[in-house]
């Protein structure tokens, strides 16, 4: 039976000291040409200081400046500055860091790109306030030069030092889109039965595998359901974990929802009460039982859960069962910085502060409370858990407006300049 404070080896050999692990959520702190800052240094500074040695992942190091998830994403192209990533990696020294490497597909908004892209036209924008177009489809060229973008901005990670990255397939990225069939309604092999619809990410780990070398991390982050008709489900999600294993992936972080339906945050109905531990008051362990259901499956391939964690005592009993090696955690570090040390020292946690205003799949309200309060580390401030939240949304609307307008032009002209090369 494993214990919060031992050890874990993955199968890259990457020993990490302890079963907590900070989950990726989106810093949005890159300059305006979407390279790293010495605000990201500074974060990951401050969350390395109160992680006792323990995994750092980031958050969304976009493959495609053209399209991305938050005007200042860090973007892995060819155009990153691989000294300034390695420079974000030299801070957080004593921790192992990972870094999550994404494409938004149809989840991009207006103010970032005009016209997002899709595995399939058919299935429309996301319907969120209209915040974002319809999308285009892919072509088959097209999704050959995503596969390889995952596989170059890993091998750009390596070159930083980092200790791994994870290949975003969930909360209906593009990635994640592939593998639904309400998103995915193609017909070519990148559509189809399950086999078709996973063979994006099938051939992005193996691009990421082929770009880095022996001992290098490779992770997948992984939806258990879309939670919504038609979508993604359980059982796909286990079909496609026994092939990210064939793959020999490291890592399987198991998370849920989409933009449209965020299970993410808990507010889908139907995720249990007290999952993990039994008798509480508040959700915890949204995706616990999907856990428990693959372990089997993913054999010697940590599975690490994350959504809804909150106390040492929901921690315990996943860690106990045996259906969970690693403990994400992820909000709670964007105000707690040092959580994770004290949940070792044998603190007991406790659940998140709600608020009024709703949360809307990160773009209004609560997601961006925290996001608020990750930018006032990267100013070397500590959190403000006093912060009211209708602050912290217009700061989302008036900057995405600002610096995604501004930012779309600065993008036109490198991905223009690189074509010439």
């Amino acid at each position: 039976m494993a214990t919060l404070d031992a050890r874990l080896t993955l199968p890259s050999g990457l020993v990490l000291p302890h079963r907590i692990a900070k989950a990726p959520m989106t810093e949005n702190l890159a300059d305006a040409d979407n390279q790293p800052t010495p605000a990201l240094e500074q974060l990951y500074r401050r969350w390395a200081a109160g992680a006792a040695g323990g995994l750092l992942v980031t958050g969304n190091l976009m493959v495609d400046r053209r399209f991305l998830e938050r005007s200042r994403n860090v973007v892995a192209d060819a155009h990153l500055d691989v000294a300034r990533l390695a420079r974000v990696r030299e801070a957080a020294a004593g921790s192992p860091v990972i870094a999550q490497l994404n494409h938004p597909g149809r989840q991009t908004n207006r103010f970032v790109a005009s016209r997002p892209v899709a595995p399939s036209a058919e299935a429309g924008a996301v319907k969120m306030m209209g915040l974002f177009a319809r999308p285009r489809a892919l072509t088959d060229a097209e999704v050959e030069a995503i596969v390889a973008a995952f596989g170059a901005a890993a091998r750009r990670c390596e070159e930083a030092g980092l200790d791994g990255v994870q290949v975003h397939a969930a909360h209906g990225y593009l990635l994640a889109q592939f593998l639904s069939p309400y998103v995915n309604r193609r017909t070519d092999r990148w559509g189809g039965d399950l086999t078709g619809r996973s063979r994006a990410l099938v051939e992005s780990v193996r691009a990421v595998r082929a770009a880095t070398g022996d001992g290098f991390t490779v992770s997948v982050k992984l939806n258990s359901s879309d939670f919504r008709h038609g979508g993604f489900t359980e059982d796909d999600a286990e079909q496609v974990v026994r092939l990210l294993v064939e793959e020999g992936v490291d890592l399987i972080e198991i998370s849920g929802g989409t933009y449209e339906n965020p299970a993410l945050f808990g507010e889908v109905e139907g995720l249990g009460t007290g999952t993990a531990a039994g008798g509480g008051s508040h959700k915890e362990a949204y995706f616990a039982g999907f856990a428990r259901r693959v372990r089997e499956s993913a054999g010697s391939v940590a599975l690490m859960l994350t959504g809804g964690i909150r106390t040492r005592e929901a921690m315990e009993a996943l860690l106990a069962d045996g259906g969970v090696d690693l403990i994400g955690l992820g909000r709670p570090l964007a105000i707690e910085p040092d959580l994770t040390a004290r949940l070792l020292a044998g603190e007991t946690g406790r659940p998140l502060p709600r608020y009024t205003l709703p949360t809307v799949a990160g773009l209004a309200g609560e997601s961006e409370w925290y996001e608020t309060q990750i930018a006032r580390m990267g100013r070397g401030l500590e959190p403000d858990p006093g912060l009211r939240a209708i602050s912290a949304a217009s700061r989302f609307v008036s900057g995405e407006a600002v610096r995604g307008i501004g930012g779309r032009r600065r993008r036109a002209r490198l991905v223009t300049s690189a074509g010439r090369s």
